[in-house]
């Protein structure tokens, strides 16, 4: 249970939970009215010469719920970087947060009832109260960013693979973005080249370069000739060789692609 969201890292999110719990609570308290909430309200009546302590005890808990998570939040966020935080920890912290909600609340409470039962007593009223109502916006947003980095992390998945197709648009190769070095003209066929282990590879589809031209432009090649596409990654050097045309040094023990007058401004910008 070592994986951690990295959305929660962000700032947003914390502020996302700061808001999120207090309000639940208020809405949890007008609309639905928990009994152990409710009985947490009424903390004062008959004791206080206030004509509606409920709504006042509601407002101030409000309020408390809101600084209390607002604080815990922000002190979260800066310690990002030194906390090797995870699912156990986090939820720790979140535990955390509701007994020192219940903590506050139930001081609050005991100076309403003017001392009536007492402080623990209050203490474990409310850690019981505010965490039955905090559970379900935990738990909601929580899996809510994990099920949001998981679809980023597949995203990003998908845009490091490349999938080519023949000219029937039938899918017949797909390799890391990376690991490809160039793309070769021969006729009505591509050839792929690409590593894998080390070891230069090489797979021909029936294809244009013209039709495959957009899907290497999306992933960072450039046209180097008529003939020919590069994976900027890999080039280590331009050289000129002794006829005068300039070639893209791969570093794989060929002569290099030659890159002609049309693209070599284009090339050498990138690199």
């Amino acid at each position: 249970m070592s994986y951690y969201p990295k959305s929660l890292v962000r700032f947003f999110p914390q502020y996302v939970f700061a808001l999120a719990i207090p309000v639940f609570f208020l809405i949890s308290v007008l609309l639905y009215e928990p009994k152990a909430l409710c009985e947490l309200m009424r903390a004062g009546e008959g004791v206080s010469a206030m004509n509606n302590v409920y709504s006042f005890n509601t407002v101030i808990t409000f309020t408390i719920l809101l600084v209390v998570m607002s604080l815990s939040r922000v002190l979260l966020w800066l310690l990002r970087k030194h906390l090797a935080m995870d699912m156990y920890r986090y939820c720790i912290w979140c535990l955390g947060e509701i007994v020192v909600c219940g903590a506050f609340v139930s001081l609050y409470l005991v100076l309403m009832a003017r001392g009536d039962e007492g402080w623990f007593n209050w203490l474990g009223k409310s850690i019981i109260a505010i965490g039955s109502v905090s559970l379900v916006p935990y738990l909601v947003l929580t899996l809510l960013i994990c099920a949001r980095d998981n679809q980023k992390a597949v995203s990003a998945g998908d845009e490091t693979r490349l999938k080519f197709y023949d000219n029937r648009h039938q899918l017949k190769f797909i390799t890391e973005t990376s690991s490809v070095l160039y793309i070769e003209s021969n006729e009505n066929y591509i050839i792929i080249h690409y590593l894998e282990n080390g070891i230069e590879k090489r797979f021909q589809i029936r294809n244009s370069m013209k039709s495959i031209e957009p899907l290497c432009e999306k992933a960072g090649f450039a046209r180097a000739h008529r003939c020919y596409i590069i994976n900027p990654a890999h080039v280590k050097m331009i050289r000129k060789g002794a006829n005068g045309f300039n070639f893209a040094d791969l570093g794989t023990g060929d002569e290099g692609i030659p890159i002609s007058k049309k693209y070599y401004d284009s090339i050498a910008s990138i690199l």
